[in-house]
C-alpha cells in the first residue's frame, strides 16, 4: 500500500478523533516497511525547506540535514536559560559558524570518522556546538554529564574514548583519559566537508539509564537516528520550523541527543531550562510560545502548586513510564491550564534514536495509550528472555534488531486492538534503573569508612509504576572516634553519582553484612539482606545485645 501523509498526520495531531480498536493498515505497514514510511514522509518533512542530503537506508549526512540546511535563516536553534544570563539564544547561523570551526580545529587533532569522541558537557549552547562538530567529522558520539567522579571514570573505562570535549576545569575526572582532551573554543578558520554516515553505522555509544547494566554503552545506529527524528519531529511532537520543543527535567542521558536530532532537522527550536531555575520562576515557562512541551510529574505538581498558567502551549506529553497517579495529573493540568491542550504519551530512548511509544493525542484526558511509533519495527516477547514471541495479549515490547541490545523492560498489553503501557518488568524509577550496584560501589571505596549496601525498590501504594529505591547501609562496629550518618552517605553518594542517584530513604545498621557462602570479603549475599529487612530482622537485630556484642568482637576479629 501506499502511504498518505494527510491521514497520518490527522490520526496523532488531535483534530480527528483517537484510534479505536485494531491499529490502521498505514500503522501497521510502517513497522513493516520503516524506510518506505520515512520516503514518503520526507516531502511532507522538507516542505519548501532546502532539500536532504540523507536517504533513507541508503546514506545520512547529519551536519547537512540539520545544520547547513538551516544555517542563512534567522530561527533560533537552542534557547537556554542561567540564572546569571537570563534567556541565551544559540541562531542556526552561529551554530554552523561554531561547530564548522570546531570540527576544521578537532580534525586538526586526529578526530577521524568513526573515532569515539565522549562530549563531557552539560545540556547547553556548548554540546548542542560540540555534537553538530562532532557529526560533521563522522565521529561516534557519546555524552556524559560532568560532575560525578566515580559515575563518569565508571563510563569513561568501558567507553575507552580516543577524544573528549569538555571545560578544561573538568580535566580532573578525566583521569588516564586527561591528555585526550579537545579545546572549546577556537578561532581556526572553518573549513569542513561534511561526512555522510551508512545507515548500520553508528553515530553514537550512549550511557541508556534505560538499559540494563546502564555502564555499558549502547550503540546507535545513523539509520535508527535520523529515522527517529524525522518521525518524531513531523508527527510525535507535531513540530514545524520555528516552533519550540522543551521537556525540563527530563533525564538527558535518556532523551539527549535524540530530542537535539529532532528539533534541528526540522529547524525548530530546543528551550533549555533547568528545573532548579523553574522551581526559583515557574513563570519562565511562559515567556516563550511552546509547541510541544514535556510535563513530568514534578513540573506537573510544581506548576499546580505555583497557580501559573501555561499558555501558548499547542501540545503537552508525558512519559507513561512515570508513576500514573491519574487524581493527580488531572487536576494539576486543570490547575495550569494544560486540560484544555491535547496531551499524550511518549517514551524516548536515545539509543533507538528518539520515541518508542506514542499515543495519539486527546484534550481533558490521562491514559495508559502506547503504540510503537510508526516507522519501528518491533516484536512483543514473552517474559523468558528466550527471544520466543508472546503468546498471549502481553509481553515485552522490544525495538528490531534485538541481537546484543540491553533487555528488553517495558511491558505492553493488547486490550481490544489497543495496546496500553502495563509497566516494566523490574521496578524501575521512571524507567531508568535503580543504580543500587553503583551505590554500593561509591560506598566500599575512601574517602570514608569502608561500609556495605544493598538496594531494594518498593513498590508506593495508591499509584501505578511509583517505587521507592531504599538502600540498607551496614556500619559494622565503628571506631569511637568514626560516626556515619545518612547526610554523610548521602554526600558520599552525591559527589560519586550525581544527585539523580540518591536513594529515597536509608536504613544503617550497625551490623555486618552476610556473605556468600560466609566468605571474608567475599559478595554481599544482598537477597539475604533483602529478606532480612523486609522481615524486620534487621532491625530487631541491631537492638539485640547479643547481636551488638559478635558485631563488636567480629570487627576485633577482621578489622578493616
Amino acid at each position: 500500500m501506499t502511504f498518505e501523509p494527510r491521514v497520518i498526520l490527522a490520526a496523532f495531531d488531535g483534530s480527528t478523533p483517537p484510534l479505536v480498536g485494531t491499529p490502521p493498515a498505514w500503522l501497521e505497514r510502517s513497522w513493516e516497511d520503516p524506510d518506505g514510511f520515512v520516503a514518503a514522509l520526507t516531502p511532507v518533512h522538507t516542505g519548501r525547506s532546502p532539500p536532504f542530503k540523507s536517504r533513507a537506508g541508503q546514506h545520512h549526512d547529519f551536519f547537512h540535514d540539520l545544520v547547513v540546511r538551516h544555517a542563512t535563516t534567522d530561527r533560533v536553534a537552542l534557547r537556554s536559560y542561567s540564572r546569571t544570563q537570563g534567556w541565551r539564544t544559540l541562531s542556526y547561523r552561529h551554530l554552523h559558524d561554531q561547530a564548522t570551526r570546531l570540527a576544521t580545529a578537532w580534525a586538526g587533532l586526529g578526530v577521524k570518522p568513526g573515532a569515539k569522541l565522549c562530549l563531557l558537557l552539560p545540556p547547553g549552547p556548548d554540546l548542542m556546538m560540540a555534537l553538530c562538530a562532532a557529526l560533521g567529522l563522522g565521529a561516534c558520539v557519546s555524552l556524559l554529564p560532568p560532575g560525578a567522579r566515580t559515575f563518569v571514570a565508571r563510563r569513561l573505562a568501558a567507553l575507552a574514548p580516543q577524544h573528549i570535549a569538555a571545560e578544561p576545569h573538568q580535566a580532573p575526572l578525566l583521569g588516564p583519559f586527561a591528555g585526550t582532551l579537545l579545546p572549546l573554543k577556537t578561532q581556526v578558520p572553518p573549513a569542513l566537508a561534511s561526512y555522510t554516515y551508512k545507515p548500520t553505522e553508528a553515530v553514537g555509544l550512549l550511557f541508556s539509564p534505560l538499559a540494563s547494566p546502564s555502564d555499558v554503552p549502547v550503540p546507535l545506529t545513523a539509520g535508527d537516528a535520523w529515522r527517529g527524528a524525522l518521525v518524531d519531529g513531523l508527527i510525535t511532537f507535531g513540530l514545524s520550523p520555528g516552533d519550540h520543543l522543551a521537556a525540563p527535567g527530563f533525564a538527558p542521558l535518556q532523551h539527549l541527543p535524540a530530542l537535539y536530532f529532532t528539533t534541528l532537522l526540522r529547524g525548530a527550536t530546543y528551550l533549555h531550562v533547568d528545573p532548579q531555575d523553574l522551581e526559583a520562576t515557574p513563570a519562565l515557562l511562559t515567556e516563550h510560545p511552546v509547541r510541544a512541551l514535556g510535563v513530568t510529574p514534578g513540573l506537573r505538581d510544581l506548576l499546580a502548586r505555583s497557580r501559573v498558567t501555561i499558555k501558548n502551549v499547542g501540545l503537552w506529553f508525558r512519559d507513561p513510564q512515570a508513576p500514573f497517579d491519574f487524581q493527580a495529573w488531572r487536576d494539576g493540568l486543570k490547575a495550569c491550564g494544560l486540560s484544555s491542550v491535547p496531551g499524550g504519551n511518549v517514551s524516548v530512548d536515545a539509543t533507538w534514536g528518539g520515541a518508542v511509544l506514542c499515543s495519539p493525542r486527546r484534550v481533558g484526558e490521562v491514559h495508559t495509550d502506547a503504540l510503537p511509533t510508526p516507522g519501528r519495527t518491533w516484536a512483543l516477547r514473552d517474559f523468558t528472555n528466550s527471544g520466543q514471541d508472546a503468546v498471549g495479549d502481553a509481553g515485552l515490547f522490544t525495538p528490531l534488531p534485538d541481537e546484543g541490545r540491553p533487555p528488553a523492560h517495558v511491558v505492553l498489553a493488547r486490550v481490544r486492538g489497543q495496546y496500553h503501557y502495563a509497566g516494566a518488568r523490574e521496578p524501575r524509577r521512571e524507567g531508568r534503573v535503580f543504580p543500587f550496584g553503583e551505590m554500593s560501589q561509591v560506598l566500599r571505596e575512601g574517602p570514608g569508612p569502608r561500609l556495605d549496601a544493598v538496594g531494594l525498590a518498593v513498590p508506593v501504594s495508591g499509584m501505578a509504576n511509583a517505587y521507592r529505591g531504599v538502600l540498607l547501609v551496614f556500619t559494622g562496629d565503628l571506631p569511637p572516634d568514626v560516626t556515619v550518618t545518612d547526610a554523610d552517605i548521602r554526600r558520599r553518594l552525591e559527589q560519586g553519582l550525581g544527585a539523580d542517584a540518591l536513594p529515597d530513604r536509608i536504613e544503617r545498621f550497625a551490623l555486618h553484612a552476610r556473605r556468600v557462602d560466609s566468605v571474608v570479603d567475599g559478595p554481599v549475599d544482598e537477597d539475604w539482606c533483602r529478606t532480612q529487612y523486609l522481615t524486620g530482622s534487621l532491625r530487631m537485630k541491631s537492638q539485640d545485645p547479643l547481636f551488638q556484642a559478635l558485631t563488636t568482637l567480629r570487627a576485633r576479629l577482621e578489622p578493616r
